[in-house]
């Protein structure tokens, strides 16, 4: 067989397998038709994963994701999708999910499998946030229990499996934030920077999700990258070089401690000049999401920090405001800040 004609075999063997994958992916692709625009919404975005079958959503989190079952959790939106086989499992799922602990101290946190754990000493994760068909928190056994046979009762078949959503109470982020405010309270003390700030950046990053992961392997609560933030706190709060571990930033406590250090860097250190405490605030919201080399950037063309922060310091408080809203290099920067500085009348 001459070269050419093993060229136009191997080429043609190599469209064939392109096409099969490419069958298969479409056979295997879920019809969100099937289901509430909610849960279609939380699928969706569960669909742009990793190739370590992560969530790059932070406010998602997820159980298990199995040929059995799967379970997601979405924080922002106050939802609890199980899917299973069938309904005993079904019902063996969401009873799990109701009653479960969620500390990375003592579980490891990429180990979905061992998630659900019951414990005797202290309420669910979820207590407060999903309440029975009595209006009731769910704290025991046979409470998760009851109100999982109702839920099993109500649920539908889509896309060969059993369905339950759960949804959280409306004032589920209030409850969810409430766990975590004291960690926030003690740091602001520590680093000088207000808790309502502190409050509102987790609210923005992971919608009170511990175990929040992002694409770019941002963690936790505050989303703290180990090889960036977490570098800098060690070496400049700290004062000794480390990269923090996983294990460490999904730690509730630490990651509020390492990104409310970072916060002072950017404050004390990178963000040095700005004069008015109120836009050294807006300027500091705005880094921590985009980096203050694309704040530089955005008031003067060559990223020039002298000409940036003379630009600054000549602006109001509500000129600065409406530039970084308005004219930041970075459209996800611009709505950070609109979010995150609305959001921290909350915690006032």
């Amino acid at each position: 067989m001459s070269k050419y004609l093993c060229q136009l075999v191997v080429i043609f063997y190599s469209i064939i397998a392109i096409t099969l994958a490419s069958s298969a992916n479409a056979s295997s692709a879920l019809d969100l038709n099937d289901y509430e625009d909610d849960v279609a919404a939380l699928l969706l975005e569960y669909q742009g994963q990793d190739s370590y079958s992560r969530p790059i959503v932070p406010s998602v989190l997820v159980y298990k994701d199995t040929e059995q079952a799967s379970t997601y959790v979405d924080f922002k939106r106050g939802l609890i999708l199980v899917e299973t086989r069938t309904k005993a499992q079904l019902k063996e799922a969401v009873v799990q999910v109701l009653l479960t602990q969620i500390d990375p101290t003592v579980i490891d946190a990429q180990t979905a499998e061992d998630f659900g754990l019951i414990s005797k000493k202290k309420k669910p994760f979820f207590w407060g946030q999903v309440l029975d068909r009595d209006g009731k928190a769910i704290e025991f056994e046979w409470r998760a229990s009851r109100y999982a046979d109702y839920l099993v009762s109500k649920s539908k078949r889509s896309n060969s499996r059993f369905q339950v959503a759960i949804h959280m109470v409306k004032e589920h982020t209030t409850i969810a934030g409430n766990k975590y405010i004291h960690y926030a309270r003690s740091a602001s003390r520590k680093h000088g920077i207000s808790t309502d700030l502190i409050m509102a950046i987790i609210e923005t990053e992971s919608s009170f999700n511990p175990l929040a992961r992002s694409r770019s392997n941002a963690l936790g609560l505050m989303q703290i990258k180990a090889n960036t933030a977490g570098r800098d706190y060690f070496s400049i709060i700290q004062g000794y070089k480390h990269t923090p571990s996983s294990a460490y930033l999904y730690d509730p406590a630490k990651n509020i401690e390492v990104g409310t250090g970072y916060l002072k860097i950017l404050s004390s250190r990178y963000l040095k000049g700005i004069t008015h405490p109120k836009k050294r605030e807006y300027a500091v919201i705005s880094s921590y999401n985009g980096g203050a080399g694309n704040l530089w950037k955005s008031l003067d063309p060559r990223g020039n920090r002298t000409k940036a922060l003379a630009r600054i310091n000549k602006m109001t408080v509500s000129e600065f405001y409406w530039f970084l809203t308005n004219r930041h290099n970075r459209e996800e920067t611009r709505n950070y800040l609109k979010k995150v500085s609305s959001r921290q009348k909350k915690y006032l």
